[in-house]
């Protein structure tokens, strides 16, 4: 038996993939300096140290060129902007991104949460090498 919310609507612009990526993050007050585009020319240890955030790491468990799902134990809310480092395989440097706090969904059995984000700013240069991987893992699946 499936279970589906009555009027409840799923919009997706964009097809998410399953992948299992390493995540480097930390959680950023809509104040801080950070969130103009300068964040996209340093990385999350460097923004951590100066802002005296804590660094958080986390998986995905879905990506797309409009989001994804990470696995975390960290206390979020719907509305958290995160600066995000989010590793590749085979790529020199992670890609960059901001990315907003859609919703939450608990684990069973587990005090982790599913945290569903959007992503809210990236550079021209990183989403061309997320899509690039996505669509390695396209072909692979199919």
């Amino acid at each position: 038996m499936t279970d589906i919310k009555k009027g409840w609507l799923e919009r997706r612009e964009y097809e998410r993939v399953k992948d299992i990526l390493k995540v480097a993050y930390f959680r950023s007050s809509e104040e801080s300096p950070e969130l103009s585009d300068d964040y996209r020319d340093t990385t999350v240890e460097k923004l951590q140290m100066v802002q005296g955030n804590r660094l958080i790491t986390s998986m995905t468990d879905d990506v797309s060129r409009g989001g994804l799902a990470i696995i975390t134990d960290e206390q979020l809310a719907q509305g958290d902007k995160l600066i995000i480092d989010l590793y590749i395989p085979q790529a020199s440097s992670p890609v960059k991104l901001l990315a907003e706090v859609m919703h939450l969904d608990g684990l069973k059995g587990d005090n982790s949460k599913k945290a569903g984000l959007k992503i809210i700013s990236i550079s021209k240069n990183d989403l061309k090498r997320l899509e690039s991987h996505l669509s390695g893992i396209n072909k692979k699946q199919k």
